[in-house]
């Protein structure tokens, strides 16, 4: 089962001490392909950008948004030179906490009229240099749930599985499936319109982050793996290694801190 392939699992770059944080994207600092744990939106203020998200593309222009999910890979592939674009997220701890559930959007997300990019604009410039954390987290919280009601959504099954996986990675193909009473070729097929991605490798990738949080809670490697839903050390290791490029005990005797910070070397940079 080793399904996380193609991208790193590399933490949205809060602040210290901050559950919420938009920054405005700059050219020198291009992440490769990854997906992390917590739920992300991306403005589109001024000129173009190409994403990859998953294994599909997607061209956004001015007041284009798009919603990522929690494990839903993406990277950003060209840019116009005049590109504006915010990239706001919040912690998973506070998008419980403020009920900002996004499993209903797909990743076609919305449009915004040149009005609503105005005002978008110079609030998130704001909360980017001098917000608050507090009124930060109430106003990208409220921000999360309005382009949620806008945006497009994801099949019934699709819902069902993100929600059902998000509450338990350990959940079994046959447990799902008993669960929302469909077949897997009919949940594949559904997933992968919403989300550009297979199932199974989105439930590896919740599982790999699972993992990865319980270990550093102080769980044995081991116990951490099985609890997360893999069904042996070995293949936990197996999907690891497959996403970071090294083992688990690698990754938290200090490799870790490479991974998170990697970017784009020179000659990638647009």
């Amino acid at each position: 089962m080793d399904l996380v392939t193609g991208a790193l699992f590399q933490p949205f770059p809060m602040l210290p001490g901050r559950r919420a944080q938009a920054w405005l994207h700059q050219p020198a600092y291009r992440r490769p392909r990854h997906f992390h744990a917590e739920p992300e939106l991306n403005v589109v203020t001024r000129g173009s950008a190409t994403f990859g998200i998953g294994d599909e593309q997607r061209t956004l222009g001015r007041g284009d948004v798009v919603l990522f999910h929690p494990g839903q890979d993406h990277v950003l592939l060209e840019a116009s030179a005049d590109l504006g674009l915010f990239a706001v997220a919040l912690s998973p701890e506070l998008a419980v906490r403020a009920r900002v559930a996004i499993s209903q959007v797909a990743s076609r997300g919305c449009h915004l009229n040149e009005r609503e990019t105005n005002e978008l604009e110079t609030t998130l410039n704001e909360l980017a240099l001098t917000g608050s954390p507090k009124s930060a987290e109430a106003s990208l919280a409220d921000l999360f749930r309005s382009l949620r009601a806008r945006s497009a959504r994801t099949h019934v099954l699709s819902r069902l599985a993100l929600e059902h996986v998000s509450a338990d990675p350990a959940l079994s193909g046959e447990a799902l499936g008993s669960a929302l009473r469909a077949g897997p070729s009919a949940l594949s097929r559904h997933f992968h319109d919403d989300m550009g991605m297979r199932f199974v490798e989105y439930r590896a990738r919740m599982r790999l982050m699972t993992f990865i949080e319980l270990a550093d809670r102080g769980h044995p490697l081991s116990r951490a793996a099985l609890d997360a839903g893999f069904g042996s050390y070995a293949q936990c290791h197996r999907v690891f290694t497959t996403a970071q490029g090294c083992s688990p005990r690698l990754y938290f005797n200090g490799e870790r801190r490479n991974i998170d910070d990697a970017l784009f070397g020179i000659s990638d940079q647009i």
